[in-house]
């Protein structure tokens, strides 16, 4: 696992953009958020289903972010990945794949 998602998973994040869009017929969830190392970063999540939502409002926290990784347990490609606040269910959904990019510099993973 890279080392940007390693400084992102089990951590806090602080939701400052969040937005759900469709294009080509899927949904894309695109993000910007405050780690609780300081760093900030955008996160673009491709073929979004299964959406979870729960008391949003902007901006908002998210106390335990993880991003898994299900691809060994043959999971099809659209639940390849699943993000979730597992500490209080703020968020939650299932995607075919993502990109991370730090907010002052450019495509840190894939």
């Amino acid at each position: 696992m890279n080392d940007i998602i390693s400084e992102i998973n089990g951590s806090s994040v602080t939701v400052s953009e969040f937005s759900i869009e469709h294009s080509c017929g899927a949904l894309a969830v695109k993000m910007q958020c405050a780690a609780e190392n300081g760093k900030s970063y955008f996160i673009i999540f491709q073929n979004v289903s299964e959406i979870n939502m729960r008391n949003v409002v902007y901006p908002f926290q998210i106390d335990g972010f993880e991003i898994h990784d299900y691809s060994s347990r043959g999971y099809q490609k659209e639940c390849r990945f699943f993000a979730e606040d597992y500490e209080d269910g703020t968020l939650s959904f299932y995607c075919e794949g993502f990109e991370i990019f730090d907010a002052v510099c450019e495509n840190v993973d894939k």
